[in-house]
């Protein structure tokens, strides 16, 4: 039961409105204190009336809203009253408004509670100052956990533990009636119920995600996929076991976040990819341009839409690109202080979000972010993703190259190139130019009628000067920078 509602209904609150999609599982909270308290529970709805809960609805009598107020304002003994349909029912109604807020004044005196139940209706004008709005968390990960072994149960399938806390904190983000259709799904494939499940939970976080507009749900990546950095995956390595139950019981905090600062092209978007490949969590894309609207106020609006959700989709990874580019101008910017507020917000949602969301923030100019966003507390590490070095610009060609080997059935590709002699050519070159020089060969040798050699990766590399060359100024000035300031993603 959560804590704040079921105080609500202990201090005998006259009015308490519940704001919720899930009603099945409101319903069942609030009988379940009720019975604690000791008092009888009876519920409405447009189409039973009024009748006894818990148990199956069954027809009953006051099916008109106004006669059940007169009934409840004229019952004696104590109750618990459960109102569902209320919330639309009163939007432009004010008689009816009126005489709810004359019944739970009158109910006031004998002690029984009135509880709204619904979804996306404000609480009328004349009632806020009566009602008591407690919007209804999503279910945690032990509640997720008790349906997840009901259903196995019932089934007479057997679940790990290891395996029942993972798919259960994988669940978070979902209600449980998404969750028991998730496992009639899984159940239906030939699952198990095993950690294998996860990609389907995934898979349903996303779906609810491609209805926001504001963020996209990314495919991950696989951590071998990303060339070098040895010290930033070590370091995600780690921090995965922030997401274990053996953290939780040492009181370790969920990981925060990281921003990653560096060099373009050197694998920062690859590896918010692969991180959330690593992690087994789904990963959200923020577009912060497309938050942005006209109207005053929409835009912060729509960030604290798009974060809720985030959390409402947790444990997952939030991955914000370019994040300078989102709050370029801060200090002079003529919206009105459109950006200014949005910034605070996040700010705000980052020092102080509970929920397990791992913010990944990409950035290419440092200089333009304000020095608030870069302080302890909003990220967990600052990591500097400098030019890859030789070993790495090597382990970045193997990767490239064996792709293209895979794609091409040419099996042999790797055992006649010298990627020591690849890396030395492409000194002073990205990841990303290194990709693009191993298309631009294989284009190469397409046009030749010939498998692709090294001449035909060196021409591309020749063809192409590397952007450390033209921007060497600027690269000077990101790694002045991270000395003593950023952690060596390499």
């Amino acid at each position: 039961m959560p804590a704040e509602l079921d105080l609500l209904l202990r201090a005998r609150y006259p009015l308490v409105w519940l704001d919720t999609s899930e009603e099945e599982r409101a319903v069942e909270l609030v009988c379940a204190t009720a019975r604690a308290m000791g008092d009888p529970v009876a519920g409405w709805s447009l189409t039973w009336g009024l009748h006894d809960l818990p148990g199956a609805p069954r027809k009953g009598q006051h099916g008109d809203p106004m006669k059940l107020l007169e009934h409840l304002r004229s019952e004696p003994r104590r109750h618990v009253w459960v109102l569902l349909d209320f919330g639309g029912l009163m939007q432009g109604n004010a008689p009816l408004v009126r005489a709810l807020r004359d019944t739970a004044r009158a109910l006031r005196e004998a002690g029984s509670v009135i509880v709204v139940i619904g979804q996306g209706h404000a609480v009328p004008g004349d009632l806020t100052g009566t009602a008591a709005l407690h919007r209804l968390a999503l279910p945690g990960q032990a509640e997720h956990e008790r349906l997840l072994r009901s259903v196995a149960a019932q089934l007479k399938i057997g679940v790990e533990p290891a395996a029942a806390r993972a798919l259960s904190t994988a669940c978070l983000g979902l209600t449980l009636e998404q969750a028991e259709n998730i496992w009639a799904r899984v159940r239906a494939a030939g699952g198990r119920f095993t950690e294998q499940d996860v990609g389907q939970l995934i898979a349903e976080k996303a779906r609810i995600v491609r209805g926001s507009g504001f963020l996209e749900f990314v495919r991950a990546a696989g951590i071998d996929d990303v060339g070098g950095l040895d010290g930033l995956k070590a370091w995600m390595r780690q921090r995965a076991l922030g997401f274990s139950s053996e953290a939780r019981a040492l009181g370790l905090p969920f990981p925060r976040g990281a921003l990653l600062v560096g060099v373009q092209g050197c694998g920062k978007s690859l590896t918010a990819k692969a991180v959330a490949g690593l992690w087994q969590q789904p990963l959200l894309r923020l577009d912060v341009g497309a938050l942005m609207e006209g109207l005053v106020g929409a835009s912060e609006r729509n960030l604290r839409h798009a974060l809720d959700l985030a959390g409402r989709i947790a444990p997952c990874v939030l991955w914000i690109d370019e994040i300078e580019k989102g709050f370029r101008g801060l200090e002079h910017s003529t919206d009105g202080g459109t950006i200014a507020r949005m910034f605070g917000t996040m700010l705000t949602w980052m020092q102080e979000k509970e929920e397990p969301v791992f913010v990944l923030a990409t950035a290419n100019q440092i200089d333009v972010l304000p020095p608030e966003m870069l302080r302890k507390g909003r990220f967990d590490e600052i990591f500097f993703v400098d030019l890859p070095d030789a070993a790495q610009r090597a382990d970045i060609w193997r990767i490239h190259l064996g792709y293209r080997a895979r794609l091409g059935g040419d099996a042999l590709l790797l055992d006649r190139l010298d990627l020591a002699a690849l890396s030395e050519a492409s000194e002073g070159y990205s990841g990303a130019e290194i990709a693009a020089a191993v298309v631009e060969g294989a284009f190469a040798a397409l046009a030749a009628h010939e498998p692709m050699e090294a001449r035909h990766l060196l021409g591309a590399l020749s063809a192409s000067p590397p952007l450390s060359r033209t921007r060497v100024e600027e690269i000077d000035r990101l790694r002045a920078w991270a000395e003593g300031r950023a952690r060596r993603a390499g």
